[in-house]
């Protein structure tokens, strides 16, 4: 088997760098392949080619066979690629059953295939011969091996090998004393060569303007030949002047005349080719000629062309100009008769029906396109509006004094300005800056509040914590750059939004590249958007052979059946595959699991690992760096954790910059102490002078010393005489010694020169470029990964795995996926979807959009809360593509089963399944309550309130937070614990941490640490875990659920803890309130009114005392 999926279907061809061959998949769909030989695997050309193929492979045109992938082949020992079959065989074979006009109409095809590679990819053929050019029936020319010798030039590690055919290589290929141009120059030349030698083997030799176009393109020089407008404008001059004796010729019945079929034989005239017909006899089209419309049937059987009627240009100018621009020519020069004659006619069928092929084909991607295009254009117009009230409502305040706190902490007092910012907008920004989700922010700090007047103000990043109304102080912690003399004593403080503006704008960018088709795989944006197009097939399953992952014991990890499908679904899927991961399922064991398949299978792999926030894409590269896998963390603002800083790419510049300056010390010692060796030997007395030479000390200094050396021996006279300068000092020396002292210190240069060099390079070093293709896998957020400084890096992934792909918008999921060339979708879409806007004005304004978008959503909140492309995919992909991990770890048995049974089996997933774990997993607290479960009843004595931006709060559950709190400080083990306090309300959160912040004095406190217990709402938990989790409902006494309705919400917040969840709410309440509409007329709960409803009575209790 040949890469594991295609057999041989005739023999293998050798040819100098290459053997090529047709192979069949299991389906019987024929491809054709080529080996490269010459890179070895694993091998540092290896990963070069792999980078080469991987650009190689976005270049998408008629005339090109498409890529279909490229791997190492253990049964020739070569890297092999797999191309599209086009059913055609070499120019070569068939040059004399080509004619003239045939051949002359497949070079215009090749040469506007390598002008639009070249404007389009800056990507050169290199090679192209007679060998190289495919021609199939209908004599439509394609090009194979594109840049394939030129790789293997570069890269080929066995010196017999023949890289090019010579006898059509541009001479500055094999000849030093040539400039080399161009690179594209080098393929005219080449074209030049295959136009001479059709025409020499044809022994067709009348044509002086053929041969002047040769000449033409075969100069010597480089830049003195044609480049490839001339060389178009030149082929059609030919083309349009000069006669073959073309006896291609029609037989055209129906409504003619002789003006009609005169201009019929016009060699302008296009066509427009219908893609179907009821008649399966029958082909229709339309022709247009300089003055007519000419509608036209086809008939097969009789291979005849029947004009139906024709009208005059003027009559339909629309249909004619629309024709003129985007029909077809016909492939080779026809004469059109309507006089009937006992002769061969000549037939048309396999042209027109290649074309109907290639319409249908574009027609299906123009309908998929559409799909794209109405989402792309939801999301252009959301982001500018977005960026237009981003600078409206960004963080603006007037100080009127500063008090500095430490090096790292600020306080402003703040002026309450109409102005400027409000209490609100300030309150907001601390909730934006608060754990578990912070965002990262900047300000800027000016003596004026006009931006143009500004002139080198002060930035520094940190984190608004407290804002207090009454004495209006607004405090800032953790505080990067900070210069407090560049501070004036009053002043304004903005929000810098150029970051947010950027993210916006990379989002905005990655729209232009799928519209615009600037992306690594066309094909891959194509499914990802009508993922019903994507065909499943048969994979054999089989177990995982070497496993890389261990468990806390050391031993393999054992995977489940679906663990297992996940990850060979990876591997061998494409281009697209989609993870569904519930909480606590081990996707990130998965994703690290995975990467080590591919890069097992595939060494040269390139991937990317992102994801939306900073800590998933982390914890994977964690996992890899256990296993030594090279690794790259980009970042922005925020370091990553700890353990991964010195993988960063400015940390990884300096560690290479080290390890290459020792490497060249220790062998510069090892040369140096040879040398001191051979000398001794030779001559000890010199050694002393060796040692003065070989200091950092000036000229004058070492003169002075190796004078009175001199002087001390008569055996070196004369050689004082040389001491006019070093160099010459040096010369002198060596006619008394044979070792070579002139050669040493040269070299001594060299290697000082060496270590300057080293020293010097830094993030805008081409070493960078050389230093990011060798890693393997790099991490990013999907944001940060389109950085403006990145740029230069050209990024093109084989694989690009994404986590918690649920939560990014398609505008978000599309940043890293333009770059790849196969996509690993992971998430999970029965928790949050993503929101769409924070903003409240923008909001708005989605409203008034609804208002006329309501074709396709059926409430505003399914206009607003509208499928994350994952939750698209997932639920329209053939089952094939997709696995759902079902094995729980992180949770205790009853809290897996019951967000199975409430969250997961409802909507058709398959149940999630418990793991059996030891005893230290579980929270061992001893409670009166043997459960992971409590819920803790408020009873319906409160009513809930709701503020006046609309959000719930209720006094009597937040004041029980402080008291659990407290009591859970009784447990030593609880040191030991992250405690989450989650509620669906910001308005709430507002009211806990008031409470916790009055009764709760962690100070006295030794087992429960405030860096240990986060206060938030729930929609910034996602993908976040604790040990104990305290949820607040809230609502009691309301007549419907509001949030709570929300199944995903409710998924999130109850599945977030590792060992306790404690629910505080009104039981009753929450019970008995009405289902939302969409459930108004079927039998089924809210998602949290099954859940509560399948509590066991013992878990609930009425007040703390009866936990505790």
């Amino acid at each position: 088997m040949i890469l594991d999926k295609y057999q041989l279907c005739g023999e293998i061809q050798n040819r100098g760098y290459s053997s090529t061959a047709k192979v069949t998949d299991e389906s019987g769909e024929i491809y054709f392949a080529k080996w490269i030989k010459g890179i070895e695997k694993n091998s540092q050309p290896s990963k070069i080619l792999y980078s080469k193929l991987r650009h190689l492979k976005k270049a998408f045109h008629a005339s090109l066979p498409k890529i279909i992938e490229y791997e190492w082949d253990e049964n020739q020992s070569a890297y092999c690629i797999i191309f599209e079959n086009k059913n055609a065989s070499s120019l070569e074979e068939n040059i004399f059953e080509i004619k003239p006009t045939h051949f002359l109409k497949g070079i215009e095809q090749i040469a506007n295939c390598l002008q639009q590679l070249q404007q389009k990819h800056k990507l050169t053929h290199g090679d192209i011969t007679p060998a190289n050019i495919l021609v199939d029936e209908n004599f439509d020319f394609y090009l194979i091996d594109f840049g394939i010798s030129d790789i293997s030039a570069t890269l080929s590690q066995s010196q017999e090998l023949e890289i090019f055919a010579k006898e059509f290589a541009s001479p500055e290929k094999w000849d030093r004393k040539i400039p080399k141009g161009f690179p594209y120059q080098s393929d005219i030349y080449s074209i030049g060569k295959v136009i001479e030698w059709y025409f020499t083997q044809n022994e067709i030799n009348e044509f002086g303007s053929i041969k002047e176009l040769i000449d033409k393109c075969c100069e010597t020089q480089p830049n003195e030949r044609l480049n490839y407008n001339q060389f178009n404008e030149d082929l059609l001059k030919i083309y349009q002047s000069i006669s073959f004796n073309s006896d291609y010729y029609i037989y055209t019945s129906g409504e003619n005349n002789e003006e009609l079929i005169n201009e019929l034989n016009d060699k302008n005239i296009k066509i427009e080719v219908w893609s179907s017909s009821k008649n399966e006899n029958i082909i229709l089209l339309d022709i247009i000629t300089n003055s007519f419309i000419v509608h036209c049937l086809w008939i097969i059987d009789e291979n005849e062309l029947t004009i139906r009627n024709f009208c005059s240009k003027i009559e339909d100018e629309k249909k004619h100009s629309r024709i003129s621009k985007y029909g077809k020519k016909f492939n080779v020069p026809l004469s059109f008769t309507s006089q009937y004659r006992q002769i061969d006619y000549h037939n048309l069928t396999p042209f027109f029906k290649k074309i109907q092929k290639e319409k249908q084909h574009e027609s299906e991607y123009r309908k998929g396109k559409r799909e794209i295009t109405k989402e792309l254009k939801f999301f252009k117009d959301l982001l500018t509006k977005e960026m237009q009230v981003l600078e409206k409502n960004s963080l603006r305040l007037r100080f009127v004094s500063f008090e500095k706190k430490g090096n790292y902490e600020i306080l402003f007092k703040i002026q309450d300005n109409k102005k400027f910012s409000k209490n609100g907008l300030i309150f907001s920004h601390i909730d934006k800056a608060t754990p578990p989700s912070p965002e990262d922010f900047e300000f800027i700090v000016s003596e004026t509040a006009d931006k143009k007047q500004m002139k080198d103000p002060m930035k520094f990043s940190g984190v608004a914590y407290d804002f207090n109304t009454k004495t209006r102080v607004l405090k800032f912690k953790d505080c990067e750059r900070l210069d407090f003399e560049k501070i004036p004593k009053n002043g304004y403080i903005f929000e810098n939004i150029s970051k947010q503006e950027e993210e916006k704008k990379r989002q905005l960018e990655a729209i232009r590249k799928v519209e615009y088709n600037e992306v690594q795989n066309r094909d891959l944006i194509h499914y990802v958007f009508n993922p019903t197009d994507l065909q499943g097939k048969y994979l054999d399953f089989q177990e995982l052979t070497n496993v890389y992952q261990t468990d806390e014991k050391g031993n393999d990890f054992v995977y489940s059946f679906n663990q297992q499908k996940a990850i060979l679904n990876a591997i061998h899927r494409e281009p697209l595959t989609i993870i569904q991961g519930p909480p606590g399922t081990g996707k990130t064991t998965v994703i690290t699991e995975t990467v080590f398949q591919i890069l097992n299978k595939n060494p040269d792999a390139k991937i990317l690992i992102t994801s939306q926030t900073n800590d998933a894409v982390d914890n994977v590269l964690d996992n890899l760096l256990e296993k030594e896998i090279p690794i790259v963390r980009l970042s922005g603002i925020r370091k990553p954790k700890a353990s991964l800083q010195k993988h960063t790419l400015d940390r990884k510049i300096e560690g290479w910059k080290e390890e290459v300056r020792k490497k060249a010390k220790a062998n510069w010692k090892l040369y140096k102490e040879q040398f001191k060796r051979a000398l001794e030997k030779e001559n000890i007395i010199l050694l002393p002078i060796f040692e003065i030479l070989s200091s950092n000390k000036q000229w004058k200094v070492k003169k002075q010393q190796i004078e009175k050396m001199l002087e001390r021996f008569n055996m070196f006279k004369g050689l004082e005489k040389s001491l006019t300068s070093e160099t010459a000092f040096i010369t002198s020396i060596n006619s008394f010694v044979k070792v070579n002292f002139e050669e040493y210190f040269l070299k001594q240069q060299i290697f000082k020169d060496w270590l300057a060099t080293i020293s010097s390079l830094d993030e805008n070093s081409n070493i960078n470029q050389k230093l990011i293709d060798s890693i393997r896998v790099i991490g990013a957020t999907t944001n940060h990964i389109a950085s403006k400084k990145y740029q230069k890096y050209n990024f093109e992934f084989d694989y690009v795995i994404m986590d918690e792909s649920g939560k990014a918008t398609t505008a978000e999921a599309l940043i890293p996926t333009v770059l790849a060339e196969k996509l690993i979708l992971v998430g999970d879409h029965r928790q949050l979807r993503p929101m769409l806007t924070a903003n409240r004005e923008v909001e708005k304004w989605l409203r008034e959009k609804f208002k006329t978008d309501t074709d396709e959503f059926d409430s505003w909140d399914d206009y607003f809360n509208r499928p994350s492309l994952f939750e698209q995919v997932i639920t329209k992909i053939d089952d094939d593509f997709k696995s759902q991990l079902e094995e729980c770890r992180r949770s205790s048995k009853d809290q897996v089963l019951l967000t199975s049974k409430c969250f997961y089996e409802p909507f058709g997933d398959e149940p999630i399944k418990p793991v059996e774990r030891p005893q230290e997993k579980e929270h061992n607290l001893d409670l009166k309550i043997d459960s992971s479960i409590i819920f803790l009843d408020i009873g319906n004595s409160y009513k809930s309130e709701i503020d006046r931006n609309g959000s719930s709060r209720n006094k009597l559950s937040a004041e029980l937070i402080p008291e659990l709190l407290n009591k859970l400080e009784r447990f030593d083990k609880v040191k030991n614990y992250t405690i989450g306090v989650i509620t669906g309300y910001s308005a709430q959160v507002r009211e806990i941490r008031k409470v916790v912040r009055n009764k709760v004095d962690y100070r006295k406190l030794k087992n429960v640490k405030s860096n240990n217990v986060v206060i938030s709402v729930v929609d910034k938990f996602q993908g976040l875990e604790k040990d104990i989790i305290i949820f607040d409902l809230v609502r009691s006494q309301q007549q419907t659920l509001g949030f709570l309705s929300n199944a995903n919400r409710i998924n999130v917040a109850l599945s977030r803890q590792k060992k306790l969840l404690i629910i505080v709410g009104n039981l009753d309440s929450i019970l008995s309130a009405k289902p939302p509409k969409d459930l108004e007329n079927t039998n089924q709960k809210p998602a949290l009114q099954k859940y509560l409803s399948e509590l066991k009575k013992d878990w609930i209790v009425k007040n703390v005392e009866q936990i505790f």
